[in-house]
C-alpha cells in the first residue's frame, strides 16, 4: 500500500539505461560507525547509521538486520520502518520495472507485501519522515533526458529528484511552477497526476506551509477515494495508502497549524473507520497533553496501547503522562511494563527513575537511574546529565 512513487519513470525496453541510484553521503566511514553500535548498541540510531554504510556497500543482509535492530529499538523510528520498505528495491533494481509491469517473480510478493507494510508505518509515525532513503534506491535520471533536452525534466521531475535529497523548498518552488503553467496550459492538457499532488503536500508540510499541505493533501483524499470507487467496481487496481490514511495526514497538518479542534475531528473520523491506525490516538493524546487535559490524555494513551500492544514505546508514552498526571503508582507500574517488554530501551528506565524520586523512593530511584547511566546511549547526554543530577541529591 505505497504511497504513489510515480517520480521514477521508466520509458521501455529501447530506453538508454538510467543511471545508479546515488550513494549515501556518511560523515564518518564504516568502520567507524561499526564501533560506535558496539559501543552504543542500545541506541537505534547507530544501528541505522551503520546499516547506511552497509547500504552503500551492498552489504544487504548486513542492512537489514541493522535496520530491524532499530525499528525494535525505537517503535516510531520512521526512517528506519521507511528503509526497511525500501530495502527490497535496492537487493533487485530492477523491481521496480517488474511492479509497474505487474510481472513480480513469485518468491518476491512477500518481501513487497513487507515494504508495504513498513512504508505505512514510516509515513503514520511520522508524515514528515526523511525520505532520502530513496535517492539511494531509486533510478537515475535517464541519458535520454540529455539526448532530448532537460526543460521538461526540470519542469516537473526534477522535483522529486529534490524531494529524494531532502531540498523540499527547491522541490516546493519546482511544484509550483509547474502547477502554474499546467494551469496556463488551459483544459485538456490532462490531470496533474497524484503523485504529485502527494509530494508537492509533503514538500509543503516540510516547508512548514501547513495552509498549502492541507489544500493538497484534501486534494489527494479526493482522488484516492475516487480510485477507491474504481477499485471497488473493477477488482483490479492497487491502490496504495488508503483514503482514511491521507486524512490521517490532513489531521497531522492541521495540527500542526495549530487548528487543534479540526484535527481532532478529523483523528476521530480516521477512527471510526479504522481502529487500528493507533497513531491517531498518539496524537489526539498529545493534543490532550498540550491542553493539560491528562484524563483524555491518559485515556487515548491506553486506546493506543491496545490498537498496538507490540510497540512498547506506546508504553512509555503511557507512563509519562501518569506521571504527569500525579498518577505515580500507575505511572511506576507502566513503565516497569515498558522495561519488560523493552529491556534494551534506556527511554523507561530514565523516566522510571524520575517517576521513583517524584514519589520519594529513593532506594528504588537510585538503582533505576544507575542502571539508567549503565545502558545509555552516549547521544543522550541531556538525559545522562539530568540523571547524575538526581541521583546526587538523593
Amino acid at each position: 500500500m505505497r504511497a504513489p512513487v510515480l517520480a521514477f519513470v521508466f520509458l521501455g525496453s529501447a530506453a538508454v539505461a538510467p543511471l545508479a541510484a546515488q550513494r549515501i553521503n556518511l560523515p564518518v566511514s564504516r568502520q567507524e560507525l561499526e564501533t560506535r553500535v558496539k559501543a552504543d548498541s542500545n541506541d537505534p540510531a547507530a544501528h541505522y547509521n551503520v546499516a547506511l554504510a552497509y547500504w552503500n556497500e551492498k552489504r544487504w543482509d548486513d542492512a537489514e538486520r541493522e535496520l530491524r535492530s532499530a525499528a525494535a529499538l525505537d517503535g516510531k523510528f520512521a526512517e528506519a520502518f521507511l528503509a526497511l520498505a525500501y530495502l527490497p528495491y535496492a537487493r533487485r533494481p530492477k523491481l521496480w520495472e517488474e511492479e509497474l509491469d505487474d510481472r513480480v517473480p513469485k518468491e518476491w510478493e512477500k518481501p513487497i507485501e513487507e515494504s508495504d507494510r513498513n512504508y505505512r508505518r514510516a509515513f503514520l509515525v511520522n508524515p514528515l519522515v526523511d525520505i532520502r532513503i530513496q535517492a539511494a534506491v531509486k533510478p537515475g535520471r535517464s541519458a535520454l533526458w540529455d539526448l532530448f533536452g532537460s526543460a521538461t525534466y526540470d519542469l516537473f521531475y526534477q522535483a522529486f529528484d529534490d524531494m529524494a535529497m531532502g531540498k523540499y523548498e527547491d522541490a516546493h518552488g519546482r511544484f509550483v511552477r509547474y502547477e502554474r503553467e499546467k494551469r496556463l496550459a488551459g483544459p485538456g492538457t490532462g490531470k496533474i497526476p497524484m503523485s504529485f499532488l502527494w509530494f508537492q503536500g509533503l514538500a509543503a508540510a516540510h516547508t512548514q506551509r501547513w495552509d498549502e499541505a492541507i489544500r493538497k493533501f484534501g486534494e489527494v483524499m479526493d482522488r484516492a477515494a475516487e480510485a477507491e470507487k474504481k477499485a471497488e467496481e473493477k477488482d483490479l487496481i492497487r491502490v496504495p495508502l488508503r483514503t482514511n490514511e491521507y486524512r490521517y495526514f490532513l489531521a497531522t497538518f492541521q495540527q500542526a497549524a495549530g487548528n487543534t479542534g479540526e484535527a481532532l475531528r478529523l483523528y476521530r473520523e480516521v477512527l471510526e473507520k479504522d481502529i487500528g491506525v493507533y497513531m491517531a490516538h498518539v496524537q489526539m493524546a498529545n493534543i490532550y497533553e498540550g491542553q493539560r487535559d491528562y484524563e483524555n490524555a491518559v485515556a487515548e494513551r491506553r486506546r493506543a496501547v491496545d490498537a498496538m500492544p507490540d510497540d512498547p514505546s506506546l508504553l512509555t508514552d503511557l507512563g509519562l503522562t501518569l506521571g504527569k498526571a500525579g498518577q505515580l503508582a500507575e505511572a511506576t507500574q507502566t513503565l516497569q511494563q515498558a522495561i519488560d517488554a523493552a529491556p534494551r530501551d534506556a527511554r523507561p528506565v530514565f523516566w522510571l527513575g524520575l517517576v521513583q524520586v517524584q514519589a520519594g523512593q529513593k532506594a528504588e530511584a537510585k538503582a533505576t537511574l544507575t542502571r539508567f547511566l549503565a545502558m545509555a546511549p552516549a547521544r543522550y547526554d541531556k538525559q545522562i546529565a539530568l540523571a547524575k543530577q538526581r541521583l546526587a541529591g538523593l
